[in-house]
C-alpha cells in the first residue's frame, strides 16, 4: 500500500539528520561529498542485494558452488551496478589473505580509509564511474583545522543510515523520489554555502522556467557545458515526462570544471535513474577545451541550457579550438570572460534557434 511506502517529506528529513551529523565537524561546503557518497554507497548496495537475492531465487537448482560463481560474475547483474565484496553494505567477508573485512554497517575503526577503498572497488568494478569517486570524494581528508572526521561520528552516520529505510525502487512512493531527494540535499548545502553554493546550484524556479522556454523533446540532444550538479539536465528530461514524453529518449550531455561537483552530478544523474547520462558528463574547463567531440570535431546539440559561471578570468593560450570564438576575445583579465561563454553556447548549437535559447539562457541570470 502506498500509505507504507517512503513519502518525499520523511526521506527528506531523514537526510537532514544524517547532516546534522556532520555538521559541528566542519562547514557544509567541506561535507556535502560524505553525505553523497554515503548515499551512495548505501543506494547501490541495496540495489545490489536485491538482484542478488533475485538470482538466487531464479537459479536455486544449480550447485551451490556454480551458483556462487554466478553471484560473483558482473555480467550477470544486467543493469544493476554490481557491488564487490569490499563495498556490500550488509555483507562481511574473508579475503584470498584469510583476512576477515566487516560488512559497510559493522565499521568500528579507520572507518574514513574503509569507505575510501569501498568506492574505489565500486568504481573499479563499472565501467561508468571511471573517474568518478575515488578521485573526487575522499572520507579521510582532513577538515576544519586540519582534523580527520572521528571514527565515532562516522560510526555515528553509518548507523543512521543502517537504521533507515532499505533504498530500492519498491519502497518509494514515486519511482524518482531518491533523485528527489537528492536534489533536495543538493540544495541544502547551496544554501549552507552561501555564495559559494551558486557553483554548483541554480534555484529550482530559474531551472525551470530556462527548460520551459527551450521544450525539449524525446529524440533530441540536450547540453549544459556548465552543468553543476546537472539540475538543468534533469529537469529537460522530467519536462519530457510531464509533456507525456519517455524522459529515457532524450540524451543529456554536460562538462563540469570542478571534480567534486562533477562527481556530485554524475551521482545525482545514476539516482535519476539515468547511468548513460552519467557517461555524458566530462570532467574539464569547458572555454580551454570542451571535451564532447563526435566524427573528430566538436559536437553540436540540438537544446543548450546553462547557469555560466560570471565574471571569471581565463587563458587564452590554453584555449583549444579557437573557431568558437569567431565574435572576438574578451580580455583575459579582470574577471571578464562572461562573452567566452555566450560564444560556446552560441558555437554549440545545432540552430539559430537554440542559439537564441541558449542566449535567453545566459541573460535571464
Amino acid at each position: 500500500m502506498i500509505k507504507d511506502k517512503i513519502s518525499l517529506t520523511q526521506l527528506e528529513s531523514f537526510l537532514d539528520k544524517a547532516a546534522v551529523i556532520l555538521r559541528g565537524s566542519m562547514d557544509a561546503s567541506e561535507y556535502k561529498e560524505f553525505i553523497f557518497g554515503v548515499l551512495f554507497l548505501k543506494r547501490v548496495s541495496d540495489e545490489f542485494d536485491k538482484k542478488r537475492e533475485e538470482l538466487k531465487k531464479r537459479h536455486s537448482h544449480l550447485p551451490k558452488g556454480d551458483l556462487d560463481k554466478l553471484l560473483e560474475d558482473t555480467n550477470s547483474y544486467g543493469e544493476t551496478f554490481f557491488i564487490p565484496k569490499r563495498a556490500r553494505w550488509n555483507c562481511s567477508f574473508t579475503d584470498n589473505k584469510g583476512v576477515f573485512h566487516s560488512a559497510i554497517k559493522d565499521y568500528k575503526q579507520n572507518i574514513g580509509e574503509e569507505l575510501n577503498k569501498a568506492l574505489a572497488s565500486i568504481e573499479e568494478a563499472n565501467d561508468v564511474l571511471e573517474g568518478v569517486l575515488k578521485s573526487n570524494i575522499n572520507f579521510n581528508k582532513t577538515t576544519g583545522k586540519n582534523q580527520k572526521i572521528k571514527d565515532s561520528v562516522w560510526k555515528d552516520l553509518i548507523d543512521h543510515f543502517n537504521s533507515g529505510p532499505i533504498l530500492i525502487n519498491e519502497n518509494f512512493e514515486f519511482p524518482d523520489l531518491l533523485g528527489a531527494a537528492y536534489e533536495y540535499l543538493i540544495k541544502y548545502f547551496a544554501d549552507s554555502a552561501g555564495k559559494k553554493g551558486g557553483e554548483f546550484y541554480t534555484p529550482n524556479e530559474v531551472v525551470r522556467l530556462l527548460v520551459q522556454i527551450l521544450k525539449p523533446k524525446e529524440g533530441i540532444e540536450v547540453y549544459d557545458p556548465c552543468c553543476g550538479s546537472g539540475g538543468m539536465l534533469i529537469q529537460s528530461a522530467q519536462y519530457i515526462e510531464e509533456q507525456g514524453g519517455n524522459p529515457h529518449r532524450v540524451a543529456l550531455f554536460g562538462q563540469e570544471k570542478a571534480g567534486t561537483v562533477w562527481a556530485i552530478c554524475a551521482m545525482n544523474m545514476i539516482l535519476h535513474n539515468n547511468s548513460d547520462a552519467a557517461n555524458n558528463i566530462e570532467n574539464g574547463d569547458t572555454i580551454t577545451n570542451p571535451l564532447h567531440k563526435k566524427a573528430g570535431t566538436y559536437r553540436k546539440f540540438d537544446r543548450v541550457i546553462a547557469n555560466p559561471p560570471f565574471s571569471q578570468n581565463y587563458n587564452k593560450s590554453e584555449v583549444n579550438f579557437e573557431q568558437r570564438f569567431s565574435y572576438g576575445w574578451a580580455p583575459e583579465t579582470g574577471k571578464k570572460a562572461d562573452l567566452m561563454f555566450v560564444q560556446q553556447l552560441i558555437f554549440c548549437s545545432i540552430s539559430r534557434r537554440t542559439s537564441y535559447y541558449s542566449w535567453c539562457t545566459l541573460v535571464s541570470q
